[in-house]
């Protein structure tokens, strides 16, 4: 409804005042005749808007025929009929506003789409949520990276499903938990404000592992990174910046086909799935360093502890990870 109830009774019943208004009034009969009508009288307190017949004017209507009069009432009448109807139509109105379901806003007119109508699209990924104690969590990989959460985006690039674990520093850093991926799949890890640590494949028998060590919200607000084979290598990895040009740590290429069969890491049953530390409680393997160093130069991972040249740093708080099991 344009218009509530109370303005359009408003409306009619100030329409009946000034069609009375505008009506001619019974005459005084002339001078001389017994019948002295007053007329009527308008907006008396007794009354209020409506008017007042004196009972002289009733008289007058018994009498032989007074025009004015007759006019008046037949006025009356057709302004009665029209409040009346007017009347009606409002009750319809009212009535369907009561009996209609109340429509939703479609979403292209809200801005936001409809609860009881949006679905997630077909590329959307379900993946594993961060600890409880932890604000951090994984998303998909089809969602927008927002520059200012702190995120690593992985990507398997690789023919075998990888299953990637977290391990904070000791400095109050939630452990987020962890993530699998199949080939060709891509997810992205977000994480608490400076949190720092590493994660790793769980491929093999945990004695070796490929470390990706990042830290956010560094010194000048920068995000730290770099990949590490001090503890071995369990996958191939690379490190930057998940946008744009940016520098990069670890290397994709396969490092273990080629190796002597001396430093490659072996589970219980004898399968090779990566290569051995470069150094163990403070004492390298010349020969694991010797091989890593041809492949890996000194600021593109940490080979030995002293290789600072690896740490990488970017004002980026989104970094991305390519993994190869």
């Amino acid at each position: 409804m344009n218009m509530s109830v109370g303005s359009l009774l408003n409306r009619v019943l100030l329409n009946i005042g000034e069609e009375a208004l505008n009506m001619p009034r019974p005459q005084p009969e002339a001078q001389g005749s017994q019948k002295n009508s007053p007329g009527i009288s308008f907006g008396s307190p007794a009354t209020s808007h409506f008017p007042e017949l004196s009972k002289n004017v009733q008289d007058s209507a018994s009498g032989s025929g007074n025009a004015s009069f007759n006019q008046f009432m037949q006025q009356i009448g057709r302004l009665l009929q029209t409040a009346l109807s007017a009347i009606d139509a409002l009750a319809q109105q009212v009535n369907k506003a009561h009996a209609s379901p109340v429509t939703q806003m479609p979403a292209a007119a809200t801005g936001t789409p409809s609860p009881a109508t949006a679905q997630p699209t077909a590329t959307e990924t379900s993946v594993t949520a961060a600890s409880p104690a932890s604000s951090s969590q994984a998303v998909s990989s089809t969602a927008e990276l927002d520059p200012a959460k702190n995120s690593l985006t992985f990507e398997n690039k690789g023919d075998k499903p990888l299953t990637l674990t977290f391990t904070p520093n000791a400095d109050g850093s939630a452990k987020p938990g962890d993530l699998t991926l199949q080939p060709g799949e891509t997810k992205t890890q977000n994480f608490d404000a400076n949190w720092s640590g590493n994660f790793r494949s769980t491929a093999g028998d945990g004695a070796n592992a490929t470390l990706g060590e990042v830290k956010f919200d560094g010194s000048s607000g920068q995000t730290y990174y770099d990949v590490s084979y001090i503890e071995g290598n369990n996958a191939a990895m690379t490190i930057g910046p998940a946008k744009g040009d940016g520098r990069v740590s670890g290397t994709l290429d396969d490092l273990v086909s080629n190796a002597p069969d001396s430093i490659k890491a072996k589970d219980e049953n004898g399968n090779v799935y990566g290569l051995k530390k470069s150094t163990t409680a403070n004492q390298q393997n010349a020969a694991v360093v010797d091989y890593y160093r041809q492949h890996v130069a000194a600021d593109k991972g940490y080979v030995i502890p002293s290789d600072d040249a690896s740490t990488l740093g970017s004002s980026t708080k989104n970094l991305k990870v390519e993994l190869k099991g």
